[in-house]
């Protein structure tokens, strides 16, 4: 009974009026002339595609995920908005989501090959419908994607296909973050493929490259549309500015579960790798790295730490401190001495100044922020918060059943 109740105190929280704020920032940041790709693999990472799609769409122009079953599942959720899959994608079954998707043109696949065209060719003229792609061109990150020196024969090969729909070009920066001149180098080579290749692009093909940081960092690379995933949490990589009217998404809860005091001198957890310094107040948080919390983050002699933020009559950031464990971290509270069992605890906070925020814990953790939030275990709740007006009126519609 005590694990249903833990489980239950901790949850999720989404704003999905955030998600809409942020939106209107990409869009004024980007203009009017450019279009956005919202990134939502990895189930939305980690908030629930099918909660945050439905707020994108009314700003997105274009959806993408990694694999097919992935934009099946926004399809079932009656989205409309144009998928794109990354994933290359060789053949569908004819009872999948994605067929429909794919008839309907709502769904488009990603070439990476000669040989890939040639595959979706075939299941075309199988199908009897065109079906619409985007070639994605290598210029450097070496994952997917046609080779450079192929692009112009494989753009001729889509077009040499009336089966096949041409509806982008794309590639992915390898360091847009940190490596300006290796950006510079694949936007310029980029160029060169659809300044060579006009030919071949209709008239409405998007040409799309920006990541977050690029987004953010160069405008140059916003061509016709941009393709970002992080930028609509809020978020945006260390190293990188924030866009001013960013507003986090994410705050994840819980409640103290025990509190206790040890000595001076005297170790906390696996290992004794934290030893208390002064006699000190240290509590338990039920939630560890089998929920999704990073490991590795908890404080060791003098290294760097991650923070908690503590809700209640005194707040404030608490260290995290020794090992994580799998379904505990222990924080020292010393300097909370009001908090108690049931205690709320941030381990990410919306509180942009605490040392418990989304890019703090990246930081410490060594990691980018969607890998937190896409790694937070499924069977934490989510809890949706609506805008203040949807929330009014759910409420009054609800009055009216009662």
């Amino acid at each position: 009974m005590q694990t249903e109740q833990t489980l239950q105190q901790c949850q999720l929280h989404v704003d999905l009026h955030a998600i809409e704020q942020n939106c209107t920032v990409i869009r004024n940041h980007i203009g009017p002339a450019c279009g956005f790709c919202a990134v939502v693999k990895a189930d939305g990472y980690g908030l629930g595609a099918a909660r945050v799609a439905p707020r994108l769409s009314q700003h997105a122009d274009l959806f993408a995920v990694y694999s097919p079953d992935e934009a099946g599942e926004l399809l079932s959720k009656g989205i409309t908005t144009p998928i794109l899959v990354l994933a290359p994608v060789y053949s569908v079954d004819r009872f999948h989501p994605v067929y429909r998707g794919l008839s309907s043109g709502i769904v488009h696949l990603t070439v990476h090959s000669k040989y890939h065209v040639e595959a979706l060719a075939m299941c075309a003229n199988r199908f009897g419908f065109r079906i619409p792609v985007h070639l994605k061109v290598d210029t450097g990150l070496h994952r997917g994607g046609c080779e450079l020196e192929h692009a112009s024969s494989v753009l001729k090969e889509i077009h040499n296909h009336d089966k096949l729909e041409l509806k982008g070009v794309m590639t992915h920066f390898a360091s847009a973050v940190h490596d300006e001149t290796k950006t510079k180098e694949q936007h310029d080579l980029f160029a060169s493929v659809i300044s060579g290749n006009k030919k071949y692009l209709p008239e409405r093909c998007l040409v799309h490259e920006a990541n977050t940081a690029a987004m953010v960092n160069w405008n140059a690379t916003h061509l016709n549309m941009v393709r970002v995933g992080l930028a609509w949490t809020g978020t945006v990589p260390s190293g990188v500015k924030q866009l001013k009217g960013f507003q986090p998404v994410v705050h994840w809860r819980t409640s103290l579960a025990h509190v206790r005091t040890v000595k001076k001198g005297e170790a906390v957890g696996y290992s004794g790798r934290w030893v208390a310094k002064r006699d000190s107040l240290i509590g338990i948080v039920p939630v560890g790295y089998a929920a999704g919390y990073p490991m590795g983050v908890g404080q060791e002699g003098e290294n760097d730490c991650a923070y908690v933020k503590i809700i209640g009559q005194q707040e404030g950031d608490a260290k995290v401190i020794g090992a994580i464990c799998m379904d505990q971290i222990a924080i020292d509270v010393t300097e909370f001495p009001s908090a108690t069992v049931g205690t709320t605890v941030e381990l990410i906070s919306t509180d942009v100044s605490s040392r418990a925020s989304l890019s703090s814990l990246a930081k410490v953790a060594g990691v980018v922020p969607h890998a937190i939030i896409s790694r937070i275990s499924p069977k934490v709740k989510r809890v949706y918060k609506q805008s203040l007006m949807i929330e009014t009126a759910l409420h009054k519609q609800q009055a009216s059943i009662i």
